[in-house]
Parts: C-alpha cells; sequence; structure tokens
C-alpha cells in the first residue's frame, strides 16, 4: 500500500496511512465542546514532503508522549476544513503510531528548507 501525502489530504474523507514528522506541539488548552463539556485540544503541526496540516488531539492526555521531532503514522483519522485550512483529528476510531525514524520522512530541518524554497518559488 502507498502511503497517503498530506497534500492527498481531502476534507471530509478518511485519512489512512499517513506517515509524517511531527513539527511542533502547541500548548494543550481547555475548551468546551458544542454540547457544553470542557474537553482538552492539543494542536500538533504536521509536515511531509508534500505540505503539512494541524492533527488536533481531543480529551484530556491524548499526546502526552508525543514530542517535536517524532515520525508518527495516523490510521483512521478524518480530515476537515476549519477556517480555509484542512485539519486532521482522530475521530472516535482513529489513532496514531510511534514510528521509528528510519529517514524516509524529511527531518524538521529538512522540511524548514523545503517550504522555504516553495516560498521563494511562489513569490
Amino acid at each position: 500500500m502507498i502511503a497517503l501525502k498530506i497534500a492527498e489530504v481531502e476534507p471530509g474523507k478518511n485519512v489512512n496511512d499517513l506517515l509524517v514528522r511531527i513539527v511542533s506541539i502547541a500548548p494543550a488548552k481547555i475548551v468546551k465542546t458544542r454540547a457544553g463539556r470542557k474537553t482538552m485540544l492539543k494542536e500538533v503541526l504536521i509536515a511531509d514532503d508534500s505540505g503539512s496540516s494541524i492533527l488536533s488531539l481531543w480529551g484530556f492526555n491524548e499526546g502526552t508522549d508525543l514530542s517535536a521531532g517524532m515520525v508518527i503514522k495516523i490510521e483512521d483519522g478524518w480530515a476537515k476544513e476549519w477556517r480555509g485550512v484542512v485539519q486532521l483529528s482522530l475521530g472516535r476510531s482513529g489513532k496514531y503510531e510511534i514510528m521509528e525514524d528510519d529517514g524516509s520522512v524529511l527531518s524538521i530541518t529538512e522540511l524548514g528548507a523545503l517550504s522555504e524554497s516553495k516560498t521563494a518559488i511562489e513569490e
């Protein structure tokens, strides 16, 4: 099976077999759901050689085992559009798995250089 790339993720579709690097993790914040319950939201900036996106982790203690630089595989996730940007979440049955860093996903430094070169080309 060929791994999905971030650039191929479409809003309203399932996200399977997405291998990405964690670029950064925003501090967790307490938010109120539409139903009025309080929960925790942790937003994780993820990237691969095709682009970047936010992975939203919902629930107390979600993502406590993650840190910048790690490579993770997202299985059975979900994509949606929020404020004009495609974001990912795990939904009810989705999960992430911490993978061995075998060099198959660009490093944070390489991803940053790639992003800067794409910006220069667009200007």
